[in-house]
């Protein structure tokens, strides 16, 4: 059954509710939502409390400690991954027709264009297939039968810098490091943190921004 929101105050303790349950997700525990409730209401209501200071601060240490032991594990994994993509760019600008620029970014010409090459300012129309390195197809405009328009300076840099090495009618393949992609946080659930990228794009039009 919907909760009515029928007050400023109503709406506030739903707001203050939400912020609170948006904490609890990122728990690496799971709580028992009836106490939560129970515990709630007796600290705010003067009811009598289960746990004396002393317990309190203990659990609180507890918590403390999975939570660090939650960033230890994150950091060692986080490692882990960086030293796999590094031998991957190592392995990979090896490979015949791959080049790498300063900043990292690994590409393959499949086909070259003829036409004007875009700026930082312009729009680009695209077709493009973008997937990890495992296979998985995590973004593709061509099996959605649409190629897409964007400002060359509002993606990703890896984007960014490698349609400005492309001629109208190019098609590259890239492979964009992390850090050139979206790095640690990833992007939603189809990319996960620290991934490196690999994208095939077709440029098929440049209009001047």
């Amino acid at each position: 059954m919907a909760v009515e929101l029928k007050t400023d105050s109503d709406r506030l303790a739903y707001a203050v509710a939400m912020n609170f349950a948006t904490s609890i997700q990122q728990l690496p525990v799971k709580l028992d939502l009836g106490l939560l409730g129970n515990a709630v209401a007796d600290l705010l209501n003067g009811g009598e409390l289960q746990l004396s200071n002393a317990e309190y601060a203990a659990e609180m240490r507890k918590l403390q400690e999975m939570l660090q032991e939650v960033e230890r594990k994150k950091d060692a994994d986080s490692e882990a991954i960086l030293a796999a993509e590094k031998k991957f760019f190592e392995e990979n600008g090896k490979m015949q027709g791959v080049i790498t620029t300063k900043s990292g970014l690994q590409y393959q010409v499949l086909k070259e264009g003829t036409g004007d090459k875009p700026g930082r300012r312009d729009t680009v129309k695209v077709h493009y297939e973008g997937k990890l390195p495992n296979g998985t197809v995590f973004d593709s405009s061509i099996a959605r039968g649409e190629p897409i328009e964007f400002p060359v300076d509002q993606v990703i840099p890896g984007w960014t810098e490698a349609l400005q090495l492309m001629k109208t009618g190019a098609k590259y393949r890239l492979f964009i490091p992390s850090r050139l992609g979206y790095g640690a946080h990833g992007a939603g659930n189809a990319i996960p943190p620290h991934s490196t990228l690999i994208f095939e794009v077709e440029l098929l039009g440049v209009r001047r921004g």
